[in-house]
């Protein structure tokens, strides 16, 4: 068997890890198109539309991320509500995107993102 959804996957291609996470070939394919489309890590910036303040973050469903923040579900940006998408990077690898994200979080990072968002 191939390892593929409706077949008994071999143990070796069980232990097999996609796109460099760390999941198993056997969770990571829910659906047969999973094997076309490849898992991204989002790095984003958001601007307050209230104090034009800026937010760095990182998620896997980025559109899912904003709603969240937008709904008032995430406790640190509720009371700057509301946001808009100013930024973001699509990484392959999470910890990539992780590195990224504390990097834009430090002095010279900050400088970095307003530098790039000046109009």
């Amino acid at each position: 068997m191939n390892g593929l959804v409706g077949s008994n996957p071999t143990p070796s291609a069980m232990n097999r890890t996609v796109h460099g996470s760390a999941r198993t070939w056997a969770t990571r394919c829910d659906h047969p198109a999973a094997i076309l489309m490849p898992r991204f890590y989002y790095v984003y910036v958001l601007r307050s539309l209230r104090d034009a303040k800026l937010y760095i973050g990182s998620t896997t469903d980025l559109r899912k991320r904003l709603t969240m923040h937008n709904s008032g579900l995430v406790t640190s940006t509720k009371p700057r509500l509301p946001f808009e998408l100013s930024f973001y990077e699509a990484y392959r690898n999470p910890r990539d995107a992780r590195r990224r994200e504390e990097y834009f979080k430090t002095t010279k990072g900050k400088t970095i993102v307003r530098t790039m968002l000046r109009e």
